[in-house]
């Protein structure tokens, strides 16, 4: 039963995949913007800031470039309408709806996430003249990248639970859009910042998820702060996703009704 369940989900991951290849070709907008993105915040941060920055100038392209990574992928509105409109199905289905959603928002994430660093390792070294930087920090990104796509699944699936419970989450994406973009370090590395606000916004789950994974992998180490305080934070962050997220689904699943039943 269990080889059967575990056969199962692993062709799933892998149609998932194959859906998201096919929908490659509607992205072809996000793929073109892409480079522009990496050079128009890195010249606006720049140029706010006086053309100074802690990271340098090269690495700050490059810093953006993985930020923008973990930001254009994130809680993609079309993967979270899909799930919700697939939920009727698990009154039905045998399988566990959590888990089939779950594997495949995350297959699609990944596999989608993996497309732009190797874009990300093709046009930085256009914007820098350090090829080793752009190869050593997608190296190092990628270490990361099966386990910021494992959280950011959950942030997708509790926007998911949301949409069933109350039929349309653009308000919520839209709030959690912008956390990120700000307490994430999307705008701006949080290095950067001054004081206060600098102590703030790296208090916040937002910047353990994209600031500060991005600054390990262009610098070989996390912005005043250990590796293993880092991963105890995303432990925690994860076992909190985790409890919040059965908790919705619960609550989205007794309070779901399709056209009054």
């Amino acid at each position: 039963m269990i080889n059967n369940s575990l056969k199962f989900y692993g062709k799933l991951g892998l149609f998932s995949i194959r859906e998201e290849q096919t929908s490659l070709s509607g992205s072809l907008g996000g793929f073109l913007l892409y480079p522009f993105f990496i050079w128009i915040f890195s010249k606006l941060w720049l140029g706010l800031n006086h053309n100074h920055t802690t990271l340098g100038t090269e690495v700050l392209f490059a810093y953006i470039g993985l930020t923008e990574i973990l930001f254009m992928t994130g809680l993609r509105e079309p993967l979270i309408e899909r799930s919700g409109s697939d939920f009727s199905l698990s009154f039905v289905r045998p399988r566990s709806w959590p888990i089939y959603t779950s594997i495949s928002l995350y297959s699609r994430t990944l596999f989608r996430r993996l497309v732009y660093v190797l874009l990300y390792i093709v046009l930085v070294p256009f914007f820098i003249d350090d090829f080793m930087l752009s190869a050593m920090s997608a190296l190092r990104f990628l270490m990361f990248l099966p386990l910021l796509t494992i959280l950011d699944t959950f942030y997708s699936f509790l926007l998911t639970s949301l949409q069933i419970r109350y039929y349309s989450v653009k308000n919520f994406r839209m709030l959690f859009g912008k956390l990120f973009l700000i307490f994430g370090g999307v705008l701006a590395p949080l290095s950067d910042l001054p004081g206060p606000w600098n102590k703030l916004f790296l208090n916040t789950p937002f910047s353990d998820l994209i600031f500060q994974p991005c600054y390990f992998a262009v610098k070989g180490e996390f912005f005043q702060m250990a590796f293993a305080e880092w991963l105890l934070r995303i432990s925690l962050q994860l076992t909190c996703l985790f409890a919040l997220s059965v908790w919705l689904y619960r609550n989205a699943r007794n309070h779901y009704h399709n056209f009054g039943g």
